[in-house]
């Protein structure tokens, strides 16, 4: 097998281990041994204080990476409105769920199913998994995956979960793209605007970083061009921040483009000037909430 293809595949590999291993907050370490005959064999030993723990990580482990999606989705449909919250609320589950299990009878397959619902909605899983199985694809002397959970000994405690050729492409992410953040009070300091025609990034100051964005709102860039609105140090807009995102090679969620959809208000000092699309976008959102209530 091509050196370069192997080493990245191992390194997929141990990303999504590492993030089984942080989720479920267990101490674990790997030592790889030798490779062994019959195809290209690797034997990874996991050691560790709590034995029923780490049968855990391997069991969960092997299922992540042989387990075929029901659907092949692409990040943008997993609808993760906020990482933080999501990523804390994973890990209080599988904390309680750890807690369960004191020995191997009670580390059953309803168990294994729990951990694997929440791992299953792990971006940063699916992402190394999609990539670990994009470079076999590539690769054509590669004709099945095949996993297996052994002893001390190294002698097979349970079969072997194998993914033919044929499914590699079910677990391959067809889009990078990430849900977009909109962020409907956003409120930007404004650095530089753009004064003159043309599709150029206005600066500004949004949570503590300066970033460029795209002024899509036509109302508010033609008030400015028309020098109906002056800019003074200190001027900031409140507005409705579009934040498009992407994953990286790392599998890290970074913004790659910013745009301003809807002016709201105009802050000068103390002073706070409502515009007339501002009105009218919070005019529309009113009438949406209230045709979304039931009375009774």
């Amino acid at each position: 097998m091509n050196a370069f293809v192997r080493n990245e595949c191992e390194k997929e590999l141990l990303t999504i281990i590492k993030e089984v291993i942080l989720s479920l907050d267990i101490e674990v370490d790997i030592e790889s041994e030798a490779f062994k005959e019959g195809g290209l064999k690797e034997i990874w030993k996991f050691l560790g204080k709590n034995g029923v723990q780490l049968t855990l990580i391997i069991t969960v482990f092997g299922l992540v990476l042989s387990r075929v999606p029901v659907e092949n989705k692409e990040l943008v449909k997993l609808q993760i409105a906020n990482l933080e919250l999501d990523n804390e609320l994973k890990r209080q589950e599988l904390k309680k769920i750890k807690n369960e299990i004191r020995s191997d009878e009670e580390l059953t397959d309803d168990i294994v199913e729990r951990v694997l619902e929440i791992l299953d909605k792990d971006y940063k899983i699916i992402w190394h998994k999609s990539n670990f199985y994009k470079k076999l694809n590539f690769y054509p002397k590669v004709t099945k995956l095949t996993t297996q959970r052994l002893n001390e000994q190294n002698k097979p405690v349970e079969k072997e979960r194998t993914v033919e050729r044929e499914n590699f492409g079910k677990f391959i992410l067809r889009s990078d793209t990430f849900p977009p953040n909109i962020d409907e009070e956003a409120v930007i300091d404004i650095i530089s605007p753009v004064l003159k025609k043309g599709n150029f990034s206005w600066k500004g100051f949004y949570k503590g970083e300066i970033i460029n964005f795209e002024m899509n709102d036509q109302s508010f860039k033609n008030s400015v061009l028309n020098k109906e609105i002056e800019f003074i140090n200190g001027t900031a807009i409140k507005c409705v921040l579009q934040q498009n995102r992407k994953i990286d090679e790392v599998g890290l969620v970074k913004v790659i483009q910013n745009k301003v959809l809807t002016v709201i208000e105009i802050i000068t000092g103390e002073n706070y000037v409502p515009t007339e699309q501002g009105k009218k976008y919070k005019g529309d959102k009113e009438r949406k909430n209230d045709q979304l209530k039931l009375d009774f």
